[in-house]
């Protein structure tokens, strides 16, 4: 029953030596397209069954399949001329943004990151964003490291004058232990000249009111 529906009515796919390639797969294209439509024809009519229909169906599926296996492994004489030009001028999405920023992938750490992307094949949109990402990520990073900067000179400057307060009141605790001291005799003796001139004043104000013994 196949045998004869395929001798009757499913189109024979012959052609002759002279014809070139591409006049080859267009009628063998055309020649699949035409049982297609006979093949529906045939199962709303009721010729052939379900089964048999499927069955034909998937052979006509497999043919077409094959023509384009060949179509892609052997290009069309028009098609290689027409993009081979292409394909020689084509760059990668990579290539198109390093040619537009040539200097982005050469600052600091990004090197890094240019080495990792290689490994993906990223179109255009995604490298701009990951060149976005890293921007981001770096403003942050100084952020982070101005504010640090920032805080810790905050500390210091506390720090210097918490220490300047302290020497401050070093000096005028001592200044006012003088003040408060009344000399003898024997500590007028031992001083040095620097110290009793610092210290004169308090010491004839004292020996004026019958302080030193």
């Amino acid at each position: 029953m196949q045998n004869q529906i395929n001798s009757n009515n499913i189109s024979s796919s012959a052609v002759t030596p002279q014809m070139n390639y591409t006049d080859i797969v267009s009628q063998l294209e055309q020649a699949i397209a035409t049982d297609t439509l006979r093949l529906q024809t045939m199962l709303q009519q009721g010729v052939i069954t379900k089964q048999q229909g499927q069955y034909l169906m998937a052979q006509l599926a497999k043919r077409a399949n094959e023509i384009n296996m060949c179509k892609n492994s052997v290009p069309f004489p028009n098609q290689a001329q027409t993009q081979q030009p292409q394909t020689q001028n084509q760059m990668s999405p990579l290539e198109t943004f390093t040619e537009q920023n040539p200097e982005f992938f050469n600052v600091g750490g990004r090197n890094a990151v240019l080495d990792y992307i290689k490994n993906y094949n990223l179109d255009k949109d995604e490298i701009s964003q990951v060149a976005k990402i890293v921007e981001q990520l770096e403003n942050s990073a100084i952020n982070s490291y101005l504010k640090k900067s920032a805080h810790e000179k905050s500390l210091n400057d506390e720090n210097s004058a918490a220490k300047s307060k302290l020497n401050a009141y070093a000096q005028n605790s001592t200044g006012n232990s003088n003040m408060n001291r009344i000399f003898t005799r024997e500590d007028i003796g031992k001083m040095t000249s620097e110290e009793f001139t610092k210290n004169e004043k308090l010491i004839m104000d004292q020996v004026k009111q019958g302080l030193i013994k």
